[in-house]
C-alpha cells in the first residue's frame, strides 16, 4: 500500500479520499475523480487491489503490477475529463490486478451502462476509443477450443469465448456463467475499456471490454483474444 501510495504521489499527491490529495487535483483527470464518488470509490478499490496484487506476487516478479499501474495513469491522463474514459480505465486496471492475485471485487454496481452514463452508445460497430460504447446482440457462444461441433458441457472447461454480431470477439480460460447463460440474439452494451500498447504494426489483439447483457443483467470484462499483440 506504502508503494502504491508513493506512486500514485510522485504524480498527483498524497492520500485523500482518491489515492492522491484532491485538495491538490492539478489536471482534468484528477478533478474529475475528485468531483465523483463513483469515480472516488473505484480509486480507492484499485489502491488497494495493486497492494494485494504486490504481496501476492514475489519481490522479483512485481514488474507487470507496476507496469499495469504507470500504464493506467498515463491512460487516465490521456482521458482529460472524459467520465466514461476514465471510468473504463479503472475497470482495466482492477481487472489486471485481479488476475495477479488481488481479492478487491469489482463494484458490483459496475456495468457497462455505468460506463457510457448519459452518454448514448453508437449502434452496431464496435468501440474504438477507451470509454466508447455501442449496441449489439449475441451472436453465439462457444468453446474456447471450439470443437467445430455442437458443444458438450465438458468442451467449456477449456474456457469460454462469445461473438457478437457487430464482429466485435472475448475469449475467457475460465468457464464463464455470464457468458453461458447468455443467448444468441440478447442485446447487449459494450464498452471498450483497455487498449493495449506497443503493438507491433498491423496486430491490435488484447483490446478489453466490458459487456451488459441486458436481458440477464450480467456483466463481464474480457479480452478480444486469447494473448495480446505481439503475442503466440
Amino acid at each position: 500500500m506504502k508503494y502504491w501510495l508513493m506512486l500514485f504521489g510522485l504524480l498527483a499527491g498524497q492520500a485523500h479520499a482518491a489515492s492522491f490529495d484532491c485538495a491538490r487535483a492539478a489536471t482534468p483527470d484528477e478533478r474529475a475523480v475528485c468531483s465523483d464518488p463513483q469515480l472516488s470509490e473505484l480509486d480507492e478499490v484499485v489502491a488497494r487491489a495493486f497492494g494485494q496484487a504486490k504481496l501476492a506476487s514475489p519481490a522479483d516478479q512485481q514488474g507487470p503490477v507496476v507496469e499495469y499501474a504507470h500504464a493506467f495513469l498515463k491512460d487516465r491522463r490521456a482521458c482529460a475529463a472524459d467520465r466514461s474514459c476514465i471510468f473504463g480505465t479503472y475497470v482495466a486496471v482492477l481487472t489486471n490486478y485481479r488476475d495477479l492475485g488481488a481479492k478487491e471485487p469489482m463494484p458490483s454496481w459496475v456495468s457497462a451502462p455505468a460506463i457510457a452514463g448519459n452518454r448514448a452508445p453508437s449502434s452496431g460497430p464496435l468501440p474504438m476509443r477507451i470509454g466508447q460504447c455501442s449496441t449489439t446482440q449475441v451472436g453465439d457462444v462457444t468453446p474456447r477450443l471450439d470443437p467445430g461441433r455442437p458443444p458438450r458441457s465438458e468442451d467449456f472447461d477449456s474456457g469460454t469465448a462469445v461473438n457478437f454480431r457487430n464482429n466485435g470477439h472475448q475469449v475467457s480460460y475460465e468457464r464463464e456463467a455470464a457468458l453461458l447463460n447468455s443467448r444468441p440474439g440478447d442485446g447487449v452494451l459494450m464498452c471498450l475499456v483497455a487498449v493495449p500498447h506497443n503493438c507491433p504494426p498491423g496486430d491490435d489483439r488484447g483490446r478489453v471490454y466490458t459487456v451488459t447483457n441486458m436481458r440477464t443483467g450480467a456483466t463481464w470484462t474480457l479480452p478480444d483474444s486469447q494473448h495480446s499483440c505481439g503475442g503466440a
